[in-house]
Formats: C-alpha cells, structure tokens, sequence
C-alpha cells in the first residue's frame, strides 16, 4: 500500500471530497495563470492590464463556483453518506438509533428508505434471536436446576471429566466422600483425588471396546465397573466409569465416575475373612491333635471289637471335622473375593494393557482364544503381570509368552519365558513386595487373595527349556453366550459442557480472558513494608472458571506471623494476635496456596502489593510463582483512564458489586469483591479490543508504563 493510499485510508469522506476541489480550484488558478500568461506576452503594454484582470476575476469566479458545488455537494451528497455511515455501523453493532430518514438524504434516492428497510429487518431478526436465546437459556437454566437437585440428593459421588481428566461437575457426595483425599475443583485433575493407573487402565479398556465397535453389543455398552483407589493409597472406591462420545462419531469427549466408598466395607470383609480362617485353622489344628490321640489310642490299647468301632467312628469325625475347616476357609476367602469389585474382561484386551504397561524393550508376545473373557479387577491382575513380565526378564527370562487357558469354570492365565522355573521361596517373596505405586500399598499376594487364587513356578510342558507362572482364575467363553444389543439411552444435557470442545491454543496468551482458569486472591498485613519485617496474617483466593465465580471453591486461612500485629493494622481487618496463636506459619499455608492455585492466573487488586507479601514467603519455603499475574487496577485504567479514581471501593460502586461491611477489608471479603470487578470489566475491556490474556498483559505494562512517566514528572 503506498503512502498516498494510507494517508487517505485515515481521511473521513467530507475531507477527501474537499481536498478533491480544493485541488480542483489549484489547478483551474494554475492553467488560468499559464493561460494569462501566454496571453500577456502576445499583447501590447496597453491590452496586458485588461487580461489581467480578467484572469483574476476569472480565477475568483471558478473559485467561487467551485466552492458552491462543494457546499451543495458536501451538504447533500458527503454529509448523509457519512451520516448514513454511522448509521449503518451502528444497526450493525444493535445500538437502535434513529432511523436514516434524514432530510438531506433525499438526493441519495433509495439509499436511506432501503437503509431503513435492511435495519428494520436487522432488528427484526436480532430481536427474534434473543427472544430465541433466551428461550433456550431458560430451557437450559431449568434442566441445569433439575441437574443439581437430583446430583445434590445422590449418596454415590459423581465425576464428569473431559479426555484430559480435567474435572467439569461434581456433586456434594463426591466432595463429601473424598474430603479427606484432596481438594475437588473445576478444571482440577482428577489425579488430585483418585490414582491415576485405575483410571487410565479402565478408560483405555473401554476406548478399545469403542474402536473394536464391541460396545454396541457389550451387556455393559459404554460402561465399565472397576475398583478405584483414592490418591493417598489407603481409600478404596467401588466406582463405574461410562464414556461420553462425540455425537456422531467414536470420538471419546471424556468420562463420568459415579462411585461409593467401600473401604470400610472391604476392611470389614477382610477382617471377618481373617478371623474365619483362624477359627477355621485352629479346628484344623484341634481336629489333627484329636486324630493323633485316636491313632495312639488304637495302636496301644487292647480294644474289644465295640470300642475299635467307636473309635473307627471317632477317626472318621475328627476327618470330617477337618474337611468342615478346609471348606470353611474356601468359603471366607471366596466371600471376600466377591466383594471385590469384578468384571469380565476380554484375554485379549488384557493382554493389549499389559504390553501398554510393561516396561521392557521386547514386548511380550500373546495368545488366546479371541472371545475368553476372565472375571478379575482387570487394572490389578494387568499390574501383576506386567511386573511378572518385568521380574522374569531381570531374573534372565526371555522370550516372554502371555497366554490364557480356559476349563470349564476356573481358566489359567499363563507367563510363560525360556529359562528356568523359580523357587517357592523367591515367589513369595516377591510376592510380598509392593506391586505398583500407582496402585497404592498393594501387594501382589493382596491382588491374589482378592481374587481367591494363587500362584506356581513349573516347566512349560509343550517345549522344553521353557517354564511358566500359572495363576487360575474365572473364566468363560463369551461366543457361547448369547449376543446382547446394549441399549443405549438418549439423555437429555445435562450440564454446560463448553469444555468438551474447547481447543485450547499453543499459547496461553492467546487464550481467551473469559475462557482462562484464574484464581483471585489477597491478602492481610501487619503493614504495608515488608522489607521492614511486615507479614501476612491472612491470605484468601477463589476460583473463576469459563467466566463463572465458583464460591464454593475458596481458600482462605490465617498465617501466624512471626511477629505482633500493630493495633492500628487490627483496627483495618480485624485480626487479633489470638485468632492467629495457633495459625500455621506462612510457607505452610502458601505452600496450600500453590496447590489452590496451581495452573490458574493470578489475579489481584493492587496486584504488586500482594505478589510482594506472597514471593518473599514462597522463597522462604523454596517455592516460586510462575503464574501470569492481572492487576485490576491497571485493567480498570485501561478501561476508565488514569484521572478516575480505582480504589476496589470505587470500582465497586461503578460496576454495582455489593460490598457488605462485615467482609470488608478481609482477604476473603475483598476476593470475592476484586473477581466480580474483574468479570464485569471482561465486557469493556473486549469492547476496547482486549480479549486474550495477552493482550491484558500489553495493556496492562502501557498502563504501568504511563504511571511511572506520571510518577516521574510529579
């Protein structure tokens, strides 16, 4: 684009068609001066004066007959365009202002009645959008609110999570049952709460079952039940996860857990399998000393042939006896191994999950019937045979087979490998050792005792050189049942699922304001110079996800300060050298910050302030914030200019945010009061032309720049 183009391009339309007969009249002066000219030098002394004047009488008369086109022209023509310029800009943007039937249009012919006829029809159409939207907003308030009453009734804990394991909704009973675990929240991992190989292990079950196309004849379709174990390892959740696809498509979106806690449960179970099985060997071990009596009795005393009877029958009942106990342990143990979660689970997708998980060069290679499915806690008896695979190959196993055996209720899962068969004794010991972290302190033989099985060494039968671990478990032969169509059920929406399809750009600064995760917090002081030994007493922040103010998920604690807090700091936020006596100090309590905060944008009012009380006690606890951090303030001046007054106070009553005295000047009261500022600026700030966060970032370092040239020249 050249020079003259650009200049033009900054030109209104009544400037240019001025400067077009300003240049107009230039250049009739200019060919009537060539022309007078030419004149002058053609006549005598006494005819120059006549062409002279009549030049400049002639250049006055074009000037002024220029000039009269241009009035006319500017009034009737440039004016209304202009006009209905703005007009057309501003039905655009739906500011409804007059319409275009101005009295200077009419030289414009059908332009402006045609203008008004595309507003009306613009109006028209806006205004049964927005009766539109606002049915389908109701529509959608009305089953959001049947969502949550029914969620909010619910024992089990409900989970819905995207593809990436963010959190999106959780109901009052999740919170409830995994308060002890971790802190639930929007757009929190669900990692923070739960261990991840379950999770991963069972979502990677079912997106296979999707891809084979398994689930539409699958009796659990889209649904999996699996044994779920809390993040701190010691929480066992008997949950069930359902994927949710892309309409349309095998796409996954992401997964909903519904779950109950069955620790309590299972530890009871366990217990009474414990006792049983010690009642059951002390009649075992009873039974062998009756027996031991009975058979020193016959051998040593002469009987008669009444009392060899007697004491034939004696032995035969202590034999029984004996039998009574070995059945009465099989039964406890089988009992517990059904209150273990169970599912049936195909030997060749088992086996796909082992290979996914082992952490060997060369994989294991597989074989089985294609349509064998075993009854086990997949994600478990998966983990055991990966670290299997894993323990024979460093013993010098190669060659490694995965292999399932089916009979007629209870099958073999074989490890098969070229080398020798280990010992009982390194079995069990191996046996007793942690399994997976992920898993939690579980150890191989829990996994066994689950599922009432055990585990032997031998010598592979078909080949020689080559041994095997055999482990029996539940197996049936899925082409002999019959074929089940899963129903699936239409279900109405039930939640803002946004998230689903959000994608999320490269870089964070080209995400949307309203789209970002962010955390609005403050802080309270002993006083305002921390190089002088002042320090926090208090720190609060809550959380804006997708442009929503979560009020539920706050944090808020108090910090003991090292120090006395100076009366005159109490009298502000009203915080007591006693309320804080027995308060954690300061890297504790950030340290639990850091987490609230964790992935989120910092944002505070006066943000310099508070950041500066929050860096010097993270660095004493070693901990750094790498957040991008927003200051209402300058985000305010962006929006009001710098002469308006930006106190929260002030920003509060102009954006109509209530302010109730009793939370006045605490952390949590002027948090709230700063996020609620910060989302009613979303709206002027995007009219400005700022969206993202990095475009927040830019004008937030002009408005800092402008206040330290203001600074400098005060």
């Amino acid at each position: 684009m050249s020079i003259v183009d650009r200049l033009a391009g900054r030109m209104s339309l009544r400037l240019r068609i001025f400067l077009f007969f300003a240049l107009a009249a230039l250049a009739s002066i200019a060919l009537i001066a060539v022309a007078g000219y030419f004149a002058l030098m053609a006549t005598n002394l006494e005819d120059r004066t006549f062409v002279l004047r009549a030049g400049i009488v002639s250049c006055f008369g074009i000037l002024g007959i220029l000039a009269a086109i241009w009035y006319q022209f500017d009034s009737h023509v440039a004016r209304p365009v202009e006009r209905l310029g703005r007009y057309a800009r501003a039905t655009a943007h739906g500011e409804g202002l007059a319409e275009a039937a101005m009295p200077e249009a009419r030289y414009l012919g059908y332009l402006a009645p045609a203008l008004n006829d595309l507003s009306r029809s613009l109006e028209k159409a806006r205004n049964e959008r927005e009766a539109a939207v606002q049915e389908a907003t109701a529509r959608a308030e009305r089953q959001k609110a049947r969502l949550e009453f029914i969620l909010q009734d619910l024992s089990d804990g409900i989970l819905i999570c995207n593809r990436d394991h963010e959190i999106l909704l959780y109901n009052p009973a999740a919170v409830e049952i995994l308060a002890d675990i971790g802190r639930i929240g929007l757009r929190r991992s669900v990692f923070d709460v739960l261990a991840p190989e379950p999770v991963r292990h069972n979502l990677s079950r079912l997106e296979k079952r999707v891809r084979e196309g398994r689930h539409k004849t699958h009796e659990l379709g889209l649904s999996q039940p699996f044994a779920a174990l809390g993040a701190d390892g010691r929480t066992t959740l008997e949950a069930t996860m359902t994927l949710t696809l892309v309409p349309g498509s095998a796409e996954t979106q992401g997964y909903v857990l519904a779950f109950s806690d069955e620790t309590e449960m299972l530890a009871a179970s366990a217990e009474a399998e414990r006792k049983v099985v010690a009642v059951a060997e002390r009649i075992r071990e009873h039974a062998g000393s009756l027996q031991l009596i009975g058979e020193m009795l016959a051998a040593n005393l002469a009987l008669d042939a009444r009392a060899r009877d007697l004491t034939g029958s004696i032995m035969d009942e202590i034999g029984l006896l004996a039998e009574t106990s070995d059945e009465l342990e099989r039964l406890a143990v089988d009992e517990f191994s059904r209150t273990w979660p169970m599912g049936p689970v195909l030997a060749t997708t088992l086996f796909d999950l082992v290979r996914e998980r082992v952490r060997l060069k060369v994989l294991p290679e597989t074989r089985c019937p294609q349509q064998i499915a075993i009854l086990c806690d997949s994600a478990a008896i998966a983990a055991l045979s990966a670290r299997l695979c894993e323990w024979v190959t460093k013993r010098g196993g190669t060659n490694l087979l995965l292999s399932a055996e089916p009979g007629e209720e209870t099958g073999f899962l074989d490890i098969e490998w070229s080398g020798e068969p280990v010992s009982i004794r390194s079995t069990d010991r191996w046996l007793r050792s942690a399994l997976d972290h992920d898993l939690g302190p579980v150890t191989a033989a829990d996994v066994l005792a689950r599922h009432g099985a055990d585990i032997w060494s031998d010598r592979a039968p078909a080949s020689a050189g080559r041994a095997r671990f055999r482990i029996p478990l539940q197996m049936r032969d899925m082409a002999s049942l019959p074929v089940i169509t899963a129903r699936h059920i239409e279900r109405m929406p039930v939640y803002d699922f946004d998230i689903f399809d959000e994608k999320p750009p490269a870089e964070l600064a080209d995400r949307s304001l309203r789209s970002l995760t962010v955390v609005v917090f403050d802080t309270e002081t002993t006083g305002l110079e921390p190089s002088r030994g002042d320090r926090m007493v208090s720190i609060a922040g809550v959380r804006i996800v997708n442009g929503r103010l979560l009020e539920s998920e706050i944090f808020d604690e108090l910090i003991h300060p090292g120090r006395a807090i100076p009366r005159r700091s109490t009298e502000v936020h009203g915080i007591t050298d006693s309320m804080v006596a027995d308060a954690a100090p300061a890297g504790e309590v950030v340290a639990r910050f850091a987490r609230f905060a964790e992935n989120a944008v910092l944002v505070a009012h006066n943000a310099p302030f508070d950041m500066r009380f929050l860096t010097m006690a993270g660095e004493a606890s070693g901990l750094e914030f790498h957040n991008p951090v927003l200051d209402t303030v300058l985000l305010a001046a962006h929006v009001h200019g710098t002469g308006e007054s930006l106190t929260l106070d002030r920003l509060a009553e102009i954006y109509r945010v209530d302010l109730p005295d009793e939370v006045r000047h605490t952390a949590l009261g002027d948090s709230l009061a700063t996020a609620k500022v910060f989302l009613a600026l979303l709206g002027p700030l995007a009219a400005s032309g700022v969206t993202t966060l990095g475009e927040a970032v830019q004008a937030s370092e002009a408005q800092a720049a402008l206040r330290r040239k203001q600074t400098r020249y005060e």
